[in-house]
């Protein structure tokens, strides 16, 4: 008799069922209305195109995958729109069609979403990067491609050709009547975000140990977007330099004569929490190829606002090497960029910020400093770049190190991360309350003044976020009382990450459905295995699971979540043929529901196991 231990976590009523999983190829075209159901899998093969006039609706729960051979693709076209609503306890995956254990960066292409909405292009259009057939851009900034949201898109991002990357979301040209919030991209072999022009709006995005870029906005992109969330793995980087934001305004080799302010990419992005490849200042355990947590170039004029970076080689990096595509400069002291209200920490050697002017964009560019009054930023008169950026219009705060300066709990953990700020945290709220005692925050006093007798270092220097700024006035921005991406109030509602997002979608089992409807196709195909049982279902206290097999073989029985996910590995080994038997201790676990999956080298069979108090 072996014991297993089931760890509820979702509420569920349904049978046990045993069918085979339907997997639907989908290549070329879909040119009429197509709803995908959450009782099969989807494999994109190639370039799929949703063209215009048709919308593809994706059921929540749906678990979508792409064809490593093929570089499976899916394509919004212009007219067309995708209607994509996952919930958070049955999030749409786009995932890898490699096995466990073997999904890797790039496994295939990506989302990519075209719309009508303006551009900077000179032809007031462009066809997609990567190379798709499909162009975008337009005159309508309200354009509508549908919505995507509590989506998960792992391991996309593949090159056609040198130059020409598929990310993992692209959005082109895509209008502000689109929805975009609760967005996952995870281990993206090229940007994990990229927008290219257009205007819409999006909140919660995290983008998870990507490659290249975290979020590359060009083409005169001037959408808003809070709540976002950007992590790296160390040793992940590409050879173009990896950011956390690259920001352009032009494209090499375009525009060159659409050089206006008016044209600039003028994204907001607010209450950002960007965490880089250093642990510490001092660490040497990083890809060198890691440049900065923001590249601002070629006449950007984004803005970011309320936000937290933290363990990159250099924090903000301002890019006038080249005159070609316009003045970023130009954009900071007309105050259309912005760069307030934001902490800096844990960045190599104190690099807070540089600032480039000699033409060279390679990893170690020629840094000009300039920080006097004369003609730093090339006109008479004005403040250099860390002047700037400390002064007291601009409200920045920087810290030595990340652990002792902003104190947030385990933004480094690339396993189970946790960028919630810890109670001695500097992110700034206006009232919490600790051992049934509520306080007003008071940034000004000096920290270790303390005297409730509570144990907590309450008055720690603060940054307050500020949304009376034109930038971040209006009705978009949740007017929230902490920078970056999430709240410092030491309850659960801190984390909004939790419960959709996976850390860990490598070895993720995705051979069943993803849904809290347990549908009727779920994973059971062996012909070794000839039964399979658990009772009493729904479960109390205990409950017995059993199955036989015809012949001796090697096994492997798993506990997974509602989201294919495996928590448990209950037992690997070998099992001679004829009965075997489990019982389930389940007295102290919490109503809901799992699968018990048994494998073996002739295919597997599930059972789902409810557990009721």
């Amino acid at each position: 008799m072996k014991k297993l231990l089931l760890i509820a976590l979702t509420v569920c009523g349904f049978q046990a069922a045993q069918a085979q999983v339907t997997v639907q190829n989908v290549q070329d075209s879909i040119s009429t209305n197509t709803t995908w159901t959450n009782n099969k899998q989807y494999l994109l093969k190639g370039l799929v195109y949703v063209t215009s006039g048709a919308t593809l609706t994706i059921d929540s729960g749906v678990i979508i995958k792409g064809d490593k051979n093929t570089k499976g693709t899916l394509i919004i076209e212009r007219g067309a729109k995708i209607i994509a609503k996952g919930t958070a306890t049955a999030p749409i995956v786009f995932t890898s069609n490699q096995p466990a254990g073997a999904r890797a960066y790039g496994d295939w292409g990506g989302i990519i979403i075209c719309g009508s909405a303006p551009t900077n292009w000179t032809a007031g259009q462009a066809q997609v990067e990567g190379g798709p057939r499909s162009f975008y851009g337009g005159t309508n900034p309200n354009d509508n491609s549908g919505t995507l949201q509590y989506v998960r898109i792992e391991f996309p991002g593949v090159a056609f050709s040198p130059g020409n990357e598929v990310n993992g979301l692209t959005l082109c040209g895509v209008g502000a009547a689109t929805t975009i919030n609760n967005i996952q991209v995870s281990f993206c072999g090229d940007d994990s975000y990229e927008w290219f022009g257009g205007n819409v709006n999006a909140k919660y995005l995290v983008a998870y140990r990507g490659w290249d870029d975290d979020f590359d906005t060009d083409c005169g992109y001037s959408g808003k977007n809070q709540f976002v969330f950007g992590l790296r793995d160390p040793y992940a980087a590409d050879q173009s330099g990896s950011k956390a934001f690259e920001n352009d305004s032009y494209l090499s080799g375009t525009n060159s004569g659409l050089l206006t302010d008016t044209l600039a990419t003028k994204a907001i992005f607010s209450n950002v929490t960007v965490v880089g490849p250093l642990v510490s200042p001092t660490s040497t355990a990083w890809d060198p190829q890691f440049v900065s947590a923001v590249h601002t170039r070629r006449g950007s004029a984004q803005s970011i606002l309320n936000s937290v970076i933290i363990g990159w080689p250099v924090g903000l990096l301002l890019d006038e090497s080249s005159a070609s595509y316009g003045s970023t400069i130009n954009n900071i002291t007309s105050n259309q960029q912005q760069f307030r209200n934001n902490i800096l920490a844990g960045n190599q050697n104190g690099n807070d910020i540089f600032y480039v002017r000699d033409g060279a964009r390679n990893l170690t560019p020629t840094i000009n400093w300039g920080d006097t009054t004369v003609a730093p930023w090339s006109t008479s008169g004005l403040v250099g770049p860390k002047t700037w950026m400390a002064s007291s219009a601009n409200k920045n705060r920087t810290y030595p190190t990340a652990q002792s300066g902003v104190r947030l709990q385990a933004p480094f953990n690339l396993a189970n991360p946790n960028p919630v700020p810890t109670s001695q945290s500097p992110i700034c709220f206006a009232t919490a309350t600790f051992g049934g005692v509520t306080r007003t925050f008071n940034p000004t006093k000096p920290i270790n003044t303390d005297t409730t007798g509570l144990g907590i270092n309450w008055n720690v220097p603060g940054v307050a976020p500020d949304f009376t700024s034109s930038k971040a006035s209006d009705a978009f921005f949740t007017k929230v009382n902490f920078v970056g991406a999430f709240s410092g109030t030491q309850t659960t509602n801190d984390n909004w990450m939790a419960g959709w997002t996976n850390y860990d979608p490598v070895n993720t089992d995705y051979s069943m459905t993803n849904t809290t409807q347990f549908p009727t196709t779920v994973a059971n195909v062996n012909n070794n295995i000839n039964s399979i049982n658990v009772y009493p279902n729904p479960a109390i206290e205990t409950a017995t699971i059993n199955f036989n097999l015809i012949e001796a073989n090697q096994a492997n029985v798993t506990v997974i979540d509602m989201t294919g996910k495996t928590v448990a590995t209950i037992f690997n080994g070998n099992l001679t043929a004829g009965a075997h038997q489990f019982e389930v201790n389940v007295a102290d676990l919490a109503t809901g529901c799992y699968f018990v999956k048994v494998q073996t080298e002739a295919g597997a069979k599930t059972i789902k196991l409810a557990v009721t108090k």
